[in-house]
């Protein structure tokens, strides 16, 4: 009989605005638990064999290193497959068929692409976890990463008393291409996180991701707040974090539309010197890398005092750790069943005459 894929939304990490703040702030609990560990040079076997199928169309740095990383970590095993090394597109296998022959093969997917209806599509046929690596519409691998390290920076802050400011693109139907800025947006709504867009009036948030702001924080009971202004300097004494991403994210350098975006935005968006000195002594800029220095952020403020932009980075492979773990841990099995199964192994063996390793060499 033909099964059918019998998981939920949030069986899958698909968008952040699909978990409560209860299970967000699990998720981040767990980040700490393993990175105390890791610091003590524990690693936690979670995943002992288990497989991680990791779905590449958009190149990565960060993304890919740190899970590749963080399965190994965890006893288990990741697998990189660029988009070009399966039969998937014109002429060959359709999403869903490429969807239900990988997830019954492996224990989780990481995908990521441009298109978000092919993330959605694969997931809905997936008999495994689905992990969003990043589309054009949301990044929350990277949201989760920047909210455990602002609680890093500020560890006897509560989240609801936080205020960020996104210095640069917030706006959906601009040019469609905020990933990073999507998940935050949401994420903050979720947690009670005070959210300021700061960029061009074009830049603002569209009505229908102001509404779901509100929705999401209505539904969570967080009292976040959403403000908006084209003055960096106007709420910068009541911010903790900025957080800055490329300019000209989703263009080839030196393109019309790079070149528009880059005019719109520096260098009034840019965080430099001045801003963080008008800001309180403990700010935290952060960074999604990669970047552009003296673009999005000066060098001095790069690498000065208050950047966290490589313990954002750094904070990759712990938050990567904790979603494997989470959406992928399983019933571990019992040492009777564990014997049963190695009995019936072996005696199958036995019971057929077979070469070993070894026994293709000669004696000597």
């Amino acid at each position: 009989m033909r099964l059918q894929s019998q998981f939920n939304r949030n069986d899958h990490l698909i968008s952040i605005a699909d978990f409560s703040s209860a299970e967000i702030r699990g998720v981040l609990e767990l980040a700490k638990t393993l990175k105390d560990a890791w610091k003590e040079g524990v690693r936690l076997p979670l995943l002992k064999n288990k497989t991680l199928a990791m779905i590449f169309e958009i190149s990565s740095t960060r993304t890919r290193i740190s899970f590749e990383t963080a399965m190994a970590d965890l006893g288990g095993h990741a697998q990189f497959l660029s988009m070009s090394d399966l039969h998937l597109g014109d002429n060959h296998e359709t999403i869903r068929d490429t969807a239900e022959v990988i997830s019954r093969m492996v224990d989780g997917v990481l995908i990521r692409c441009n298109e978000h209806d092919t993330l959605l599509e694969f997931a809905n046929y997936s008999f495994a976890p689905i992990i969003n690596g990043m589309t054009m519409e949301s990044h929350p691998t990277q949201a989760l990463a920047d909210i455990f390290t602002m609680t890093e920076h500020l560890p006897d802050k509560p989240l609801n008393e936080i205020t960020i400011q996104y210095m640069g693109d917030n706006n959906a139907e601009y040019d469609g291409l905020i990933p990073v800025q999507h998940s935050l947006m949401w994420i903050s709504a979720i947690l009670g996180i005070n959210y300021i867009a700061c960029c061009p009036k074009v830049m603002w948030p569209c009505e229908a991701d102001v509404k779901k702001f509100k929705d999401l924080a209505e539904i969570n009971n967080s009292n976040a707040k959403l403000l908006k202004t084209e003055d960096p300097y106007e709420y910068i004494k009541d911010v903790d974090f900025t957080i800055s991403d490329s300019f000209w994210l989703g263009y080839p350098d030196g393109s019309e539309d790079a070149v528009r975006r880059h005019n719109l935005l520096f260098p009034t968006y840019r965080v430099d010197q001045k801003l963080v000195d008008a800001g309180k002594k403990t700010l935290g800029v952060m960074h999604c890398m990669p970047g552009m220095r003296e673009e999005d952020i000066t060098t001095e403020v790069w690498d000065g005092p208050n950047s966290l932009l490589f313990e954002e980075a750094e904070n990759r492979l712990h938050i990567q750790r904790a979603i494997c773990a989470w959406f992928m841990s399983g019933r571990e099995p019992s040492d009777e069943s564990y014997s049963h199964y190695m009995g019936k192994a072996k005696e199958i063996f036995n019971k057929h005459e077979r070469k070993l390793p070894g026994d293709h060499y000669p004696e000597k």
